[in-house]
This record gives structure tokens, sequence and C-alpha cells, in this order.
């Protein structure tokens, strides 16, 4: 047996026992929890408006990337069993992707008048780049989507 000096703990056993559970640890449901964004303008001044924002590692946003990257993969093995080269795809299809990334990023407002949808969501992020890109961070900040634990 040996013990710490300094606690007297018996680290042989405290070695031999586990500290933790496979289940204690699922980043997949945290992403799926909401967030709250405080949206700012690109000077820095606060809006008001306040975004709940899901982690990119939810199974809805990788659903979604799974799905738009498949369907751009079959597109270019169609025109390649054809003969034909893929089409170069304009900076506009990514752009897009992009908004409609962080379209599906948000779940819910507060502080705007009208009412939470999707096209609202487009309609915001079209008038408000720097909108896009704030929600994209912090969907994929891991700390915001990490709880914390006093099992640590």
């Amino acid at each position: 047996m040996t013990k710490s000096q300094n606690t007297g703990i018996d680290l042989d056993v405290l070695l031999d026992t586990p500290l933790a559970s496979i289940d204690d640890f699922n980043e997949r449901a945290a992403n799926d929890t909401g967030v709250d964004l405080h949206l700012v303008r690109a000077d820095g001044t606060k809006t008001g408006v306040i975004l709940q924002v899901i982690g990119e590692q939810s199974e809805r946003i990788q659903a979604h990337v799974f799905r738009t990257i498949n369907a751009r993969r079959r597109e270019e093995e169609i025109a390649k069993r054809k003969g034909k080269n893929a089409d170069i795809r304009p900076i506009e299809d990514d752009v897009e992707l992009t908004v409609e990334k962080a379209v599906i990023s948000v779940s819910g407002w507060r502080g705007l008048r009208e009412e939470f949808s999707e096209a609202n969501l487009r309609k915001l992020f079209g008038k408000n780049p720097s909108f896009v890109q704030q929600v994209l961070e912090k969907s994929a900040d891991a700390a915001a989507f990490t709880p914390s634990s006093s099992k640590a």
C-alpha cells in the first residue's frame, strides 16, 4: 500500500478506482442544448437581440452538413459518369451554404418583434453578414457546450 505523504490517501486504491463512466461524456447531447448569443453590431455595440444557438456537433447541424456534402458529391459523380467535368461552383453557393449552416444553428430568438422563423433568420442574416459570423463562431465554440462538472 502506497500512501500519499501529503494527504494520507491510499494511492493504489485511488489509481485502481474508475473515476468516470463513458456515460459521463456526451458532447453530442450537450451540443443539442442551445446557448445564448447576444448579437453585437460590427462596431461592437449591443443590439438587444439574443439568439439561441446550438453547437456544430449537434445531430441537427451534422445531418445538414452531411446532406449538403453528399448532394454535391452525387452531382459530381453523375457528371463524371456522363463524361462531363463537374461545373465549377460559384462563390455564391459557398456563401449560401454558410448562411444555411447559420440558419440551422439557431433554434430561437428574443428581442425582435418578428416571429422566429427560418425565413426571418435568412432576412436578418442577409442584411447583417456579421451576425452569420457570430452565430458560426458561437456554434463552433466547444467550451460553450461543455457542461461544467464537479467530478473533475
